[in-house]
């Protein structure tokens, strides 16, 4: 039997909280500048933030 496919809700719950964070407002529609402020980076690091946070997620097995 094939293992159940995980959900990507699920797949972020593995991820530690400020990628998760990041990934789940950025869902949402949240601006930049306030998912960094909620994660605590810089504006200008919010990029590479959510490079590593979609690399994270896909490390779990989840792919979009």
């Amino acid at each position: 039997m094939a293992p159940a496919r995980q959900t990507r809700d699920d797949a972020l719950d593995r991820l530690p909280l400020p990628y998760s964070t990041a990934l789940r407002l950025h869902d949402a529609g949240v601006k930049d500048a306030v998912i960094a402020e909620c994660v605590g980076v810089e504006p200008e690091g919010l990029q590479t933030l959510m490079e590593i946070a979609r690399a994270k997620l896909a490390a779990t097995g989840y792919f979009d």
